[in-house]
């Protein structure tokens, strides 16, 4: 396969679950194919116009809590492919996805056309976008 290393970053949604698939079919056709399958936790403060809206009391506790029930189930997604690998960032997502790309030899981004973004309708699509513009290696986007 032309791809050694493809970098999957999942929330849950169902384009990242598309991607998921997407990225398991090449693992399978070409089984020394590396797939790291990445879950970004944003704990930053959300930023719309000239207002900050401060995470509520608890919610970085909510979110690590519903990573870690995320991270089971790709793991339990994976199975048995070999050469696989699971990781957590952290910080704002589209530079997060950017950046471990860059610095871990990967190939190839497959990701959602949209996720499960806090307001997702004002935002929609703007974390792929911001990979595609951004990213120094091919990006698959799923719809």
């Amino acid at each position: 396969m032309i791809f050694k290393h493809i970098l999957v970053p999942y929330d849950g949604s169902n384009t990242s679950a598309k991607a998921l698939d997407k990225a398991i079919q090449f693992v399978k056709a070409d089984p020394a194919t590396q797939l790291t399958v990445a879950h970004v936790i944003n704990l930053q403060p959300l930023v719309v116009a000239d207002i900050t809206f401060v995470q509520p009391e608890g919610y970085q506790e909510q979110v690590k809590k519903q990573g870690n029930e995320l991270l089971d189930k790709i793991k339990q997604r994976l199975g048995e492919l070999p050469h696989t690998n699971v990781v957590v960032l952290a910080g704002s997502p589209a530079e997060a996805i950017v950046d471990y790309s860059d610095n871990s030899d990967c190939d190839l981004i497959i990701m959602g056309s949209r996720g499960l973004g806090a307001i997702r309708e004002f935002m929609v699509g703007s974390v792929s976008h911001n990979v595609l513009q951004h990213a120094r290696i091919p990006v698959l986007i799923m719809k």
